[in-house]
C-alpha cells in the first residue's frame, strides 16, 4: 500500500536489524561529508598555502617535495633540508610553469651529511630561469665539517641570504666571501678565530648587493668596522652589531664609533647593547 510515497511492507520490521541500519546509514553519510570536507579543505589549501616547510625523512624523496609544491598552486615559499635537494628536484622546480616560488629557504645540520652531490649544472640551471629566486642557506655546521661545506659556498649556488648558526672556521669564512658574492643579507651567530675585519672588508668589497648584515658573538674592531660601513654605507638599510664584539682601539671608542657609522648611514645607529647575565 502507498500513502504518499511512503511504501509499507506488510509484513513485521525487525526493529534491532532496522536500528542497525539506520546506525550504518548515518555513519556512512557522516563519513561521505567528512570525505568531502577535507577535499574542500585540500582544495582551498592548494589555493592558498603560501609557505610549505618540509623536514627531512627517509620516506620523502625530491620526487614528494616537487608533487607537494606542484599541488600547491600559491606556494611563494618552499623550506627543506639540503638533504633533499637533488639535480631533479631543482631542474624540475625551475622548469613548472605552474611553480610560482620566491624563496628557497635550505638548512643544513650535521646530523643529515653525507649531503647530496647537486651538480653545477642543476644550479646554473636553477639561478639562470629563475634570476629573482631568494635562495636563503641557514647553515648549522661546525669547523669540523669544512669537507661538507665546501659544497654549500660555490661560486655556481646562488645563496642570497646566508644565515651562519654556529662557528664557522676561518677556511669557512674566507671561501664565503670569495664564493657568495650574491649576498643580500650576512648573518654570523658566533665566530671564535679573531677579529672578522678582514673578511668584513672583503665581503663589501665583492658582494655588490649587500644590504643588511648581523653580527652575533665575534670580535670585530671598531676601525675595521667603520671602513666596512664606508664601503658600503649606501645600499646598508641593515645593520646589527653587539655591543661585546666590538673592540675599542686607538681611533674609536664605542661612543665615537656610534657616532661615526650614524653620519655614514645617514641615520642614527647604535650597537646592540647585550645584558650580561
Amino acid at each position: 500500500m502507498n500513502t504518499a510515497g511512503l511504501v509499507v511492507f506488510p509484513h513485521e520490521v525487525d526493529d534491532e536489524r532496522f536500528r542497525s541500519t539506520v546506525m550504518i546509514s548515518k555513519n556512512a553519510t557522516r563519513k561521505e561529508e567528512q570525505r568531502l570536507n577535507d577535499e574542500e579543505e585540500q582544495e582551498k589549501s592548494s589555493r592558498t598555502l603560501h609557505l610549505l616547510q618540509v623536514k627531512g625523512s627517509p620516506r620523502l624523496s625530491p620526487e614528494g617535495v616537487f608533487a607537494l609544491a606542484d599541488y600547491c598552486r600559491c606556494l611563494r615559499e618552499l623550506s627543506l633540508s639540503y638533504s633533499l635537494l637533488s639535480d631533479e628536484l631543482l631542474l624540475a622546480l625551475c622548469s613548472a610553469k605552474q611553480i610560482h616560488l620566491k624563496t628557497l629557504r635550505i638548512e643544513a645540520h650535521p646530523e643529515t651529511r653525507p649531503f647530496p652531490r647537486v651538480s653545477e649544472r642543476a644550479w646554473s640551471a636553477f639561478s639562470s630561469r629563475l634570476p629573482n629566486m631568494n635562495l636563503v642557506l641557514l647553515s648549522y655546521m661546525t669547523d669540523d665539517d669544512d669537507d661538507d661545506q665546501k659544497s654549500l659556498f660555490m661560486s655556481h649556488v646562488p645563496v642570497t641570504h646566508l644565515h651562519l648558526g654556529d662557528v664557522p672556521s676561518q677556511a669557512t669564512i674566507s671561501r664565503i666571501s670569495e664564493q657568495c658574492t650574491r649576498l643580500v643579507e650576512l648573518v654570523i651567530a658566533a665566530y671564535s678565530s679573531g677579529p672578522i675585519d678582514s673578511f668584513l672588508i672583503s665581503i663589501a668589497k665583492n658582494c655588490a648587493q649587500l644590504s643588511a648584515v648581523g653580527i652575533g658573538d665575534c670580535e670585530v674592531t671598531c676601525s675595521g668596522l667603520v671602513r666596512f660601513v664606508t664601503l658600503c654605507a649606501h645600499r646598508l638599510q641593515a645593520l646589527y652589531v653587539a655591543e661585546t664584539s666590538l673592540i675599542e682601539d686607538a681611533e674609536f671608542d664605542i661612543g665615537k664609533i656610534s657616532a661615526n657609522v650614524s653620519s655614514l648611514l645617514g641615520r642614527t645607529w647604535m650597537p646592540e647593547y647585550v645584558p650580561l647575565w
